[in-house]
């Protein structure tokens, strides 16, 4: 999928050296006037290095017109007149130029010598404290070659804050980390990049590429609905890739959209008739979905010869044909050696209905919990209702019925219905006489109360609040602190996390939220104090990280500590937005520019792949350029920070920019 970074681009190699013969040649200092002991009196010693890149030029031609000996040959010489060149420059108490040393370095890189050919690129880098673009590069495809893609990366990222827009670096990172298994340090440098494209590069080559990486790496890091944003950029240029045409009908049906899953496969179909995959994947789609269409497709299939002689598809259109002779016993099987489709589930779910088959409650629960975790919950809500309307027929059923509506309830909260999940929870505590069961109800209905937009914190506190004194248990006093805390009552949300910690003292959730609270109420010692045990409780604990990190960061304090534990938050989640600002916004506090602006734009990147702007960063952003001296940027980020703020003005906003208004009208 990417071959960006294992091969190279010969045109723009050749133009490339080129200009490079041509322009450098002329850079080397001081040794036009001098002789050498292999050269005739008057011939400087530049002969040789001229000689040398017109051979470099001749190799990559030749590398070209695939004629690999006179490739081989022309690059060997080129290597050979550099040692001359060099020797010459002994002579004279000289080393070797910067120019030389990459030229080498390339010649040993297409020779395969890739020792040598590190070892001149490391001469050629400690010519200049800052090394080209060309040098960083030479040097990653030298890394990539020697198959250390960890120490490619760390090339490019050691130098990317001087090349922050640079699409090549972005691309390059973005595909090595991708080839690592990275994904989200891969997503970071391919948002990043699309964020260059979309504002500096409309039309950059990358375009497309970066869409169908964005694609493949939101579907593995579940975001499906960023990742068919992504997908649909790609396939409205290249319409016929099959492979992504199928990959966004695994996509809406992960999400249960069946109508958009059966539109995809139907164009694989179209567009590739032999396709059997996309068939046979339809045909479940066609029977979990829309079983009154699903004969006519099955017939379809039948016609053009697709239904196998085994199999899910084969066993599914006996089903649907009529033919249930036999086929409980192979249903049966199929799921026991498959046990990860749901078909063939609610294939037997449908035959015991229909056969009256004494296990159907349990097949009814145990499919109903697979579509449940196939994310499938509208299919999942569906088969409960089915299990429900048996059971209400029984006259002492309603424990039974109570599991039944709970179950609905986490369908219909999945589903973001949170006022339907609110009901049946309430259904689902008014048929229970268990008295655990009630409050392990009473609890999820507090948390309902939280969720989405009820606004309904006042009612969650006295639901637990009844609860806890029939059943003190620390879960049910973290919810309520979290809701006293959604309130503003911070010093009710301390003292229930304190109640919860003296109960579990082992849960660092409880010593983290206890931090925020306490950080409302400016305790600053006692909130370092939980943040600390936070992250010796969880060493991944990246929220407490960033939090300590950037609360250092604000009371300038620590800079050290502020640095080391914001580069960790990040290191365990690169794609967090906040993690980025707060490295950016510390960096920034060190002066350190550059590196500042790099996080930043990180973060400004992957919000808005996320789909939102935080005015927080746009305002940091304007706080790094004005430090840069760059009113303009300054003011850009500024007013793009005001335009977002969502509740009261921020006075200390609105002054920069008059601020910076006056100054630039001036």
């Amino acid at each position: 999928m990417f071959q960006a970074i294992k091969t190279l681009n010969p045109p723009f190699l050749f133009v490339f050296f080129c200009f490079l013969s041509l322009s450098l040649f002329a850079s080397e200092p001081g040794t036009r006037t001098k002789e050498c002991s292999l050269l005739e009196p008057g011939v400087p010693a530049e002969f040789f290095l001229s000689r040398a890149l017109r051979e470099q030029v001749d190799g990559f031609q030749a590398a070209q017109r695939r004629k690999q000996d006179d490739s081989k040959l022309s690059f060997e010489r080129s290597v050979s007149f550099l040692d001359s060149y060099h020797l010459c420059l002994s002579e004279v108490g000289k080393e070797p130029s910067i120019l030389s040393s990459e030229t080498q370095a390339l010649n040993f890189l297409e020779l395969g010598n890739l020792e040598k050919a590190w070892e001149w690129s490391e001469k050629a880098k400690t010519k200049s404290p800052d090394a080209s673009k060309d040098l960083i590069l030479l040097q990653t495809r030298i890394r990539i070659r020697q198959g250390e893609l960890a120490k490619a990366s760390e090339v490019l990222e050691n130098s990317l804050h001087r090349f922050p827009n640079d699409p090549d670096f972005l691309y390059l990172l973005g595909n090595l980390n991708f080839e690592r298994k990275l994904w989200n340090q891969s997503i970071l440098y391919y948002t990043a990049l699309s964020f260059v494209i979309e504002r500096r590069d409309t039309h950059s080559k990358y375009k497309f590429l970066t869409a169908k990486a964005l694609g493949e790496l939101n579907y593995k890091l579940d975001h499906p609905k960023i990742s068919i944003k992504r997908y649909l950029e790609y396939t409205g240029t290249y319409k016929n890739d099959m492979e992504v045409l199928f990959r966004l009908a695994q996509i809406y049906f992960v999400l249960g959209d069946f109508k958009n899953c059966r539109m995809y496969l139907e164009q694989i179909r179209e567009k590739n008739p032999r396709d059997i995959d996309a068939s046979h994947m339809l045909a479940e789609i066609y029977f979990m979905d829309s079983r009154e269409t699903a004969a006519l497709y099955f017939a379809t299939l039948k016609k053009e010869k697709k239904i196998p002689k085994e199999g899910i598809v084969f066993l599914l259109n006996q089903l649907v044909s009529g033919s249930r002779a036999g086929l409980e016993p192979k249903l049966r099987s199929y799921i026991k050696e498959n046990p990860a489709r749901l078909s063939p589930r609610m294939a037997l779910l449908e035959l015991a209905e229909t056969e009256n088959l004494p296990d159907y409650e349990l097949l009814n629960a145990d499919t109903a919990q697979y579509a449940y975790e196939y994310r499938q919950y509208l299919t999942a809500e569906k088969i409960l209702r089915k299990g429900l309307s048996k059971v209400e027929s029984k006259e002492t059923a309603d424990e039974e019925k109570s599991l039944f509506y709970e179950k609905i309830s986490t369908c219909q909260e999945m589903l973001g219905q949170w006022n339907h999940a609110v009901l049946s929870t309430k259904e689902a505590i008014g048929l229970t006489k268990e008295t655990d069961k009630k409050f392990r109800l009473r609890f999820r209905l507090a948390y309902l109360y939280l969720q989405g937009n009820f606004k309904k914190e006042s009612l969650s506190v006295s639901i637990l609040s009844e609860t806890i004194k029939e059943n003190p248990t620390p879960t049910h006093l973290y919810l309520r602190g979290l809701a006293y805390f959604q309130l503003a009552k911070y010093k009710e949300s301390v003292s229930d996390f304190s109640d919860a910690i003296k109960i579990d003292p082992k849960n660092f959730n409880y010593y983290f939220y206890r931090a925020t609270a306490y950080d409302k109420l400016k305790q600053f010692s006692d909130t370092e104090k939980d943040l600390k045990t936070t992250i010796s409780l969880n060493p991944n604990a990246s929220n407490a990280m960033n939090y300590l990190g950037y609360l250092y960061a604000e009371k300038d304090i620590n800079p050290e500590d502020a640095n080391q534990l914001l580069n960790q938050a990040v290191s365990i989640e690169p794609d967090n937005p906040a993690y980025q600002d707060s490295l950016g916004w510390v960096l920034y506090r060190k002066k350190d520019f550059n590196r500042a602006l790099l996080h930043l734009n990180f973060a400004a990147s992957l919000a808005l792949e996320r789909g939102f702007e935080d005015p927080v960063i746009y305002e940091h952003l304007g706080d790094v350029y004005l430090a840069k001296k760059d009113p303009v940027n300054a003011l850009q980020f500024f007013k793009l920070s005001e335009s977002k703020l969502k509740s009261e003005s921020n006075r200390d906003l609105v002054a920069k920019i008059k601020k910076l208004q006056k100054e630039i009208s001036e």
